[in-house]
């Protein structure tokens, strides 16, 4: 089982990566000392999924004040080939999430609200990666966490999105391990 395990997380670590190299994990991409961010404001591409965050933000902690802040969300260049969204942190303590165009188009709706949805994990909620993965009893693997650093596929994603809601924003698994059927109490 624990091989399984093993073999699961590095045959996925291949595949879509965040913002973040492994095996570093680190979080944030901070920028160098000059650096500044690049846009003021968000491509209205990316509206209405940051609403549906900020929504979901209000619903799941109850903070009706719940916002993403002053984070922009465009498109540009992640700086790395296998990154295809990237959380930028630069040295005046500004954030800005920079997505892939070419990935982003060809992605569709769940795949894209997955890798969005993780980025501001980093640039809003100041959430770390977390590559556990859990396994069910058909040895079927999930990733634990919409802050994986391999981005929670879109079929995954549909199918359990409530379940990884709450873990984004509560950091609470109940109801993930329990739709899994490995809440063993």
């Amino acid at each position: 089982m624990k091989r399984s395990i093993i073999i699961a997380i590095l045959v996925l670590s291949f595949i879509t990566s965040c913002g973040v190299p492994l095996p570093l994990q680190k979080d944030l991409i901070v920028k160098d000392i000059k650096a500044v961010r690049q846009f003021a404001t968000t491509n209205p591409v990316f509206d209405s999924y940051i609403k549906e965050f900020e929504q979901q933000g209000k619903v799941i902690t109850g903070n009706s004040d719940f916002s993403t802040g002053d984070v922009p969300v465009n498109f540009g260049d992640t700086e790395n080939d296998a990154f295809q969204g990237v959380c930028f942190q630069y040295p005046d303590g500004t954030k800005e999430v920079i997505i892939r165009k070419s990935w982003w188009d060809g992605a569709n709706q769940d795949y894209r609200e997955s890798l969005l949805f993780h980025e501001l994990g980093h640039c809003s909620l100041d959430r770390e990666h977390t590559d556990e993965v859990l396994v069910t009893s058909k040895e079927r693997t999930y990733k634990a966490s919409l802050m994986s650093s391999v981005i929670v596929g879109p079929n995954d994603y549909k199918d359990l999105r409530d379940e990884y809601l709450k873990e984004l924003f509560l950091q609470k698994r109940d109801d993930l391990l329990t739709s899994l059927g490995l809440n063993f109490d």
